[in-house]
């Protein structure tokens, strides 16, 4: 029986041993399904990563999804006196805003983290945006441990060929994203309209690691005493009638914090928005002026 262990264990050790030299060896070529490898996947979560450890002491500082980075335009902020940085990426779960806020935010130094919560995204398994994530920030601790939580085996074959290549390869060192439309971790989208479409009714369903996360998210940061708020950007009128718990959702964010959700009725489906769920640069002019002297202003004021 000791040698049947025994040999177990070794054929357990050798298998990982043999799976780290593989995934390092070939992990960067795309013959391995499970690693996933990819940077700038037009986010420009790379540059702004890397830029947010260069920026201090700004008045706000962002986390959330494309909601986030397509929406809160740093050159709108500048017009009321405040500054602001963007850290908003592809389809970020508080998952992924927790490993970023623990490792960037501490750099920033900001006055006040504003969180963005949506319907869809707190529901996201967060593996796409992991993806994202290990391939494109540095490596850190925070990094590790979301990999872990996320249980998923894509994620984990990708984080170990990933980790240690960003901490020593050229390559990511000196990558340079896509730059247009690129300001202070904003992203500016092209011009574009929404055609309304009927939506069929939807719930809204949390999923208890992302609760979880955002449940740490303001654990950290009342620790440490740094001001935050949750806001819930628009969606056009079309989709979120169409949710029909979205009332449960915006109770259950108040349970995590000063959550806002302050919809603004001079916007409209088909003019200020880009897709069901994005405004457009139109749209994103008219929210940020509005949010900026009802909310942002305000809560800086009082700080």
């Amino acid at each position: 029986m000791k040698r049947f262990a025994r040999n177990i264990i070794l054929f357990l050790l050798l298998t990982l041993l043999f799976t780290v030299v593989l995934t390092g060896l070939l992990g960067g070529t795309g013959w391995l399904r499970n690693v996933s490898y990819k940077l700038d996947v037009g986010d420009n979560l790379y540059t702004k990563a890397k830029e947010a450890k260069t920026v201090q002491g700004v008045d706000v500082l962002f986390f959330g999804s494309s909601h986030a980075y397509r929406t809160f335009d740093p050159r709108i902020f500048a017009e009321k006196g405040v500054t602001m940085f963007n850290l908003g990426s592809s389809n970020q779960t508080p998952m992924q805003s927790e490993v970023l806020l623990r490792t960037l935010a501490p750099k920033v130094n900001p006055r006040l983290v504003v969180i963005e919560v949506h319907p869809d995204i707190i529901g996201h398994d967060g593996i796409e945006a992991a993806l994202f994530q290990v391939c494109n920030v540095s490596p850190s601790w925070p990094m590790v441990w979301m990999v872990c939580r996320t249980r998923n085996w894509r994620v984990m074959m990708t984080a170990l060929y990933a980790i240690p290549h960003n901490m020593w390869s050229a390559e990511f060192k000196n990558h340079k994203d896509k730059q247009e439309g690129y300001r202070a971790g904003f992203l500016e989208h092209e011009m574009g309209y929404y055609s309304p479409q009927p939506h069929d009714p939807a719930a809204i369903r949390p999923l208890p690691q992302q609760l979880k996360a955002l449940r740490r998210c303001t654990e950290w940061l009342q620790a440490r005493g740094i001001p935050y708020i949750l806001l819930e950007v628009p969606d056009t009128k079309v989709l979120l009638d169409s949710y029909y718990n979205i009332d449960d959702f915006q109770s259950l964010m108040y349970d995590y914090g000063k959550f806002y959700f302050k919809p603004l009725s001079t916007l409209d489906d088909s003019l200020h928005f880009y897709n069901e769920d994005h405004l457009n640069q139109q749209g994103v002019e008219l929210y940020d002026d509005y949010i900026c002297d009802s909310l942002i202003v305000p809560i800086l004021n009082d700080l």
